[in-house]
């Protein structure tokens, strides 16, 4: 997970240290800041351009949906998440208009705020991927990061934007790769490459065939299910 630089915008002090206190536990953090009006987060956000902002909808001075539509029309490059009691449809609507990496309504659970921070974090690493992208690519990044994906259907130890890079590695059909190709490849252990390569295979994605050698221990050669 991306080291974050986060703001929190919520003017109940004891909620906002809570927030922050969850977020350090929970790692990808570098630094945090808490504003507690808008005019705070907004001279905060010009001084320390954070990557992330939690953002309340309810605040002393105004409500947050103004900070998100100025931001985005200034062309701010970093996420914003409401975290509000604000559940009618049409601050839903606007949000989602301005662009809002995601929604949470209060009383907050921790469970799905980290679920939100994992995801956004993937997405900004994803993102600095200069390589060209097909549309299968696009699609899976819309509908992990942007639609929120189905985080839980994945097993612990199991990342989805390895899986899309060890995927990458098979999309020629004829490719063939070993646990230790794949490791040098997209830089992991053996024992990790290993164990994404035994997920494609058990979901059916790749075959695992075993090859004997004349000397040595049997390799298991992994290529695309799709090559029959």
């Amino acid at each position: 997970m991306e080291w974050l630089n986060i703001l929190i915008v919520e003017d109940e002090t004891p909620l906002a240290e809570m927030h922050a206190e969850f977020i350090k536990q929970n790692g990808g953090c570098r630094q945090i800041w808490l504003a507690g009006t808008l005019a705070q987060a907004r001279t905060m956000t010009e001084r320390f351009k954070p990557d992330l902002i939690l953002l309340d909808n309810f605040l002393p001075d105004g409500q947050g949906i103004e900070l998100l539509r100025e931001l985005t029309l200034q062309g701010y490059g970093g996420g914003i998440v409401f975290i509000t009691a604000a559940s009618d449809m049409d601050t839903v609507a606007e949000a989602l208009r301005y662009g809002v990496f995601d929604y949470l309504i209060k009383p907050l659970a921790y469970d799905r705020l980290a679920q939100t921070l994992q995801r956004f974090s993937q997405r900004r690493e994803a993102l600095k991927d200069k390589a060209r992208v097909n549309q299968r690519r696009i699609d899976e990044m819309f509908n992990t990061y942007a639609r929120g994906g189905d985080q839980t259907a994945l097993p612990t130890g199991i990342d989805e934007l390895t899986l899309m890079k060890i995927r990458d590695l098979f999309e020629d059909p004829q490719v063939r790769h070993t646990a230790e190709s794949v490791a040098q490849q997209i830089g992991l252990s053996r024992t990790t490459a290993r164990r994404y390569l035994e997920f494609f295979s058990a979901n059916d994605q790749l075959v695992a065939e075993i090859i004997y050698g004349k000397v040595g221990r049997p390799q298991r050669i992994y290529r695309s299910a799709s090559n029959g």
